[in-house]
């Protein structure tokens, strides 16, 4: 599919992709490839926000614990 425009979240960076939860096409930076959708849904359906895969991070956790 051919996308055209802003991304609708920055409204900054040319946008690449359109989410298939809520529509919006949103650009590199606020895309989740494994989750294949923006940002704002991959985190609301539990997905990795960052686009980084599991064995990619390091020993901190989110909320500050660390795996030792």
């Amino acid at each position: 599919m051919s996308v055209a425009g802003l991304c609708q979240l920055c409204e900054n960076a040319l946008a690449r992709h359109t989410c298939r939860y809520c529509g919006r096409q949103v650009c590199r930076d606020h895309w989740n490839e494994t989750v294949g959708a923006c940002t704002a849904c991959a985190e609301a359906v539990g997905g990795d926000t960052d686009g980084d895969t599991p064995d990619s991070f390091d020993d901190d956790h989110p909320d500050g614990s660390r795996l030792d």
